[in-house]
């Protein structure tokens, strides 16, 4: 538990500083992402270690997020749809979206970065990555509930710009 702690902490004091050298001020950021320009916030970050929960071949990122909702230790909100569970807050930070047309969208939401790169002849992670606490994680190419929760794999909850166009 107390490394679980000492990871999120030192993730967040890290993004903290890479965003105030970023772009200055972060804003309030506890409800929204209002000041924040550039650059991403690290909200949450754990390394899965069968201690703090129950992790077996077929858990995911989401089932040792509810473990560790449970405990009290993360605080989260979102949604299951079809594609899975859509996270729209955590800590107390919500999704925010700055526009939308018929062929656009841009907004504040909820990223997933891993160290889970391939598993199982899978591949679960992209090219995007960012540094927590001396490791490389790189963007889940799955959401919460179809990316595997494997013991010592880190996982980070990152709150960024998200824009796209189709």
């Amino acid at each position: 538990m107390k490394k679980l702690f000492a990871l999120a902490l030192s993730a967040t004091v890290i993004a903290c500083a890479l965003l105030f050298s970023a772009c200055g001020s972060l804003g309030n950021t506890t409800d929204n992402a209002d000041g924040i320009e550039n650059g991403h916030l690290i909200v949450y970050a754990f390394t899965a270690d069968a201690g703090v929960a129950d992790i077996t071949d077929d858990s995911s990122m989401y089932d040792y997020m509810c473990a560790l909702k449970e405990d009290g230790d993360l605080v989260f909100d979102g949604y299951s749809d079809e594609y899975g569970f859509y996270i729209t807050s955590v800590m107390g930070i919500t999704s925010k979206t700055v526009s939308l047309t018929e062929n656009s969208y841009c907004g504040w939401d909820w990223m997933i970065y891993t160290t889970l790169t391939t598993y199982e002849g899978v591949i679960y992670s992209g090219d995007d990555a960012i540094e927590v606490g001396g490791l490389t994680l790189y963007s889940a190419l799955y959401g919460a509930s179809g990316l595997p929760c494997v013991e010592g794999q880190s996982y980070a909850l990152v709150y960024q710009l998200n824009e796209m166009t189709w």
